[in-house]
C-alpha cells in the first residue's frame, strides 16, 4: 500500500452485507483508525426517519444521505471521518485510516489523490440478501430479493431530481476501484486469507 506523508490511508467500497465491514475489522486490528462513513449516514437516518418502523431502510438510508449532503455539501460526511482521524492520531498512533462504505464520487476522489487505495468487496445480490436476513439490524426491515435490488438501485446511480454530486454513486466507487475482492464463496477465514494476500 502507498504512504504519504508516513501514513496509509484505503478506502473500502461495496455493497450492503458484501464483507465490508469485517475487511475493514480486519484493518484496525493492525493498528489503523477506522471509519464508517455508513455508519455515520445510518445514526442520522435513525434520527430523521425515527418515527418509521424501518428508519434505516436502504430506502431512507439513501434519502437520509442526499439530504445531508445536499444540505451540508457533498465532503460532509468525509469531512466527519477526518477530523474524527486528527483528533485520534494526535499522537501519532495509527497505521493509517481506513474509510469504509465509500459511496459517493468526492470520497473516492480524496482518497485517490492521497495516493491511497480503494478496495471493491464483491458479492452477488443472492449472496448478500441472504446475510442481510440472517442478521438483520434493528430497524432494517425484511424484504425480498426483487425489493432487496430494486431499494439498491437508487444507489448505483445518481437519481433525477437531485444534483449528482451529492448522491451515492456505487458504480463509481467499483469502477475507480484499485483492488477486487471476491467475497462470494468460501468461509470467513477464506475471505480474511484472500483479503491479507491481496492488501
Amino acid at each position: 500500500l502507498l504512504e504519504i506523508n508516513k501514513m496509509v490511508i484505503i478506502g473500502i467500497g461495496g455493497l450492503v452485507r458484501s464483507g465490508k465491514d469485517t475487511l475493514a475489522d480486519m484493518l484496525i486490528a493492525k493498528g489503523f483508525f477506522g471509519f464508517s462513513l455508513g455508519d455515520y449516514v445510518r445514526r442520522k437516518a435513525v434520527e430523521r426517519h425515527s418515527d418509521k418502523q424501518d428508519p434505516i431502510s436502504v430506502i431512507n438510508m439513501t434519502e437520509t444521505s442526499n439530504w445531508l449532503r445536499e444540505t451540508h455539501g457533498s465532503d460532509v460526511v468525509l469531512k466527519e471521518a477526518l477530523k474524527e482521524f486528527e483528533e485520534a492520531n494526535s499522537n501519532g498512533d495509527y497505521r493509517g485510516v481506513v474509510l469504509y462504505s465509500v459511496r459517493v464520487p468526492v470520497e473516492v476522489d480524496f482518497i485517490l489523490e492521497q495516493g491511497g487505495e480503494l478496495v471493491w468487496v464483491e458479492a452477488s445480490s443472492e449472496i448478500r440478501h441472504d446475510r442481510g436476513l440472517s442478521s438483520l439490524r434493528e430497524g432494517d426491515p425484511a424484504v425480498s430479493l426483487e425489493e432487496f435490488n430494486r431499494q439498491e438501485s437508487l444507489q448505483w446511480q445518481p437519481q433525477p431530481g437531485i444534483p449528482a454530486e451529492v448522491q451515492m454513486n456505487i458504480s463509481y466507487v467499483k469502477d475507480k476501484a484499485t483492488i477486487v475482492i471476491d467475497n462470494n464463496n468460501g468461509t470467513l477465514q477464506d475471505f480474511e486469507r484472500t483479503a491479507t494476500e491481496q492488501l
